[in-house]
């Protein structure tokens, strides 16, 4: 075949169905700490450089073919997707193509854990519709999150699919070119003979799924060890935030005999039995947590993790647990962030830096039995949120987090500050303390609203990391009551 021309487009969002809430057409037009939604040719310079499925997508395939760009959106995880946003941004990506004119293949960059309020699987959803079109020949390559919970639609409806092995997801861009080199094959000698998919029976907590060591890693390990007759292996670790029948890890595997690739499914699923089936949770009450930190001898900080407050898995990062916990009992200088609070960026703006006003922080939106911390702070720092990050997985990401500020609080026994932001952000990479004058090197503790993707820029100068299990959205510890929706057999 001469260069084939494929069209390529990005549509993604992790759907927490226990966040307050629904994630609408203007959320993807945000980006959510990521690019705005980008259309056509201009998602070609943009995505590139960028550690994205579609930016190694791209970097990989553009030598060999002509690109066709589409669209690229993405909303910052909350629950479900209504269905104007959905419709409206299928309808694009299909209209966009079949104006294009006559493509050979189709590149979609999605996350697998999508759920619509039409649908929960709204992947799967997207698939037909493009089926439904384009019909059944037409080859369609995916690339899905770590955290996508796959679906048996899902593997019918694509051709190959690929997935992030790296929590933190430092190989988006290494699973988009992973996309590209499987759907080259396909174009050139026609479609892999043998799939299979194969779910496991039981839910990981996020807390509990970072690849950086122990059984995970050795399991993600073992996936390039799986015979000739095996042309790509993967694992999902499942969102396990949405309520859906579906939800939890899965196999994918792909290759040349049925038997083969059916033996390499059930090998793999034996392993993830036997290594992952009861990973360590280590969750600490906040108060435990700080005391903890405030025994820290290290010149380094201690990372303590607000696990359940993230925005990156739907939370609402305005929760106070952890905060209060720091007023009280951190015996050093201590640092939290970032909490969202528009309305505190604004009374902080408006006082001016340097001076001091009497602040209502976070506790806005529950959960249960959260509430505002209030009192005096002072505005150390403002920006208008938009800084340039730094770090292995946001690398070269402009981000937004609107106007912000950095506040300092008197607490009992030293001063905690804390950054505020407009839009909510889960802080992944330092620059968005930096960016307002805060060293982290300054601080005895640092609290961080993420569970697991922070370790990638924070580990380097941390003394030590802890879980924290103050309340949020983004629950760590889950229980089977919890689920409505969830297939019986499966153990939570």
């Amino acid at each position: 075949m001469n260069r084939p021309r494929i069209a390529i487009a990005g549509f993604q969002h992790e759907t927490n169905t226990f966040a307050p809430g629904a994630t609408t057409y203007a959320d993807f037009e945000d980006g959510g700490g990521w690019p705005a939604l980008t259309r056509g040719e201009a998602l070609l310079n943009a995505f590139r450089p960028l550690n994205i499925s579609i930016g190694g997508f791209i970097a990989a395939a553009e030598g060999e073919s002509d690109l066709v760009p589409i669209l690229w959106t993405n909303a910052e995880p909350a629950n479900r997707v209504t269905a104007d946003a959905f419709d409206r941004i299928s309808a694009e990506i299909i209209e966009s193509i079949k104006a294009s004119g006559p493509v050979d293949a189709i590149y979609l960059d999605l996350h697998g854990a999508m759920v619509t309020d039409e649908a929960e699987d709204g992947e799967g959803q997207l698939l037909r519709r493009l089926r439904a079109e384009f019909g059944d020949d037409l080859p369609i390559a995916a690339s899905l999150d770590l955290h996508a919970n796959v679906t048996s639609e899902m593997m019918r409806l694509a051709d190959i699919i690929t997935i992030y092995r790296t929590y933190p997801h430092l190989d988006m861009d290494a699973t988009g070119a992973r996309a590209w080199g499987h759907l080259k094959t396909i174009l050139q000698h026609g479609n892999c003979p043998a799939k299979a998919m194969r779910q496991v029976n039981f839910l990981i907590p996020l807390s509990a799924q970072c690849t950086d060591f122990g059984p995970l890693s050795t399991l993600y390990r073992s996936l390039d060890q799986l015979g000739d007759h095996v042309i790509s292996a993967d694992i999902a670790l499942g969102f396990p935030l949405a309520d859906i029948a579906d939800a939890g890890p899965a196999i994918v595997v792909y290759g040349v005999d049925q038997t083969a690739v059916d033996r390499a499914a059930e090998k793999l699923c034996a392993r993830f039995e036997t290594h992952a089936s009861d990973l360590p949770n280590q969750l600490l009450p906040p108060e435990s947590a700080v005391q903890r930190a405030s025994n820290n001898t290290s010149p380094k900080p201690v990372i303590l993790a607000d696990v359940q407050d993230n925005s990156g898995a739907g939370a609402l990062a305005d929760s106070t647990g952890l905060l209060k916990a720091l007023l009280a009992r951190s015996t050093g200088p201590s640092l939290i962030g970032a909490l969202w609070d528009p309305q505190t960026a604004v009374a902080a703006r408006e006082a001016g830096v340097g001076e001091t006003f009497q602040a209502t922080i976070g506790g806005r939106s529950g959960p249960e039995g959260v509430s505002p911390w209030t009192g005096e702070a002072t505005v150390l720092a403002v920006s208008n949120g938009v800084f340039v990050c730094k770090g292995a997985m946001q690398r070269d990401v402009e981000t937004d987090v609107g106007p912000s500020a950095l506040l300092r609080i008197q607490g009992k026994n030293d001063v905690t500050d804390v950054l505020i932001t407009s839009y909510r952000h889960q802080a992944i990479d330092r620059e968005v303390f930096h960016h307002l004058g805060a060293n982290l090197n300054d601080y005895d503790i640092v609290g961080i609203k993420s569970t697991v993707h922070f370790r990638a820029d924070y580990t380097p100068i941390a003394a030590e990391i802890l879980m924290v299990e103050a309340p949020g959205y983004s629950p760590c510890r889950m229980t089977r009551d919890m689920y409505q929706a969830l297939r019986s057999k499966v153990r939570v």
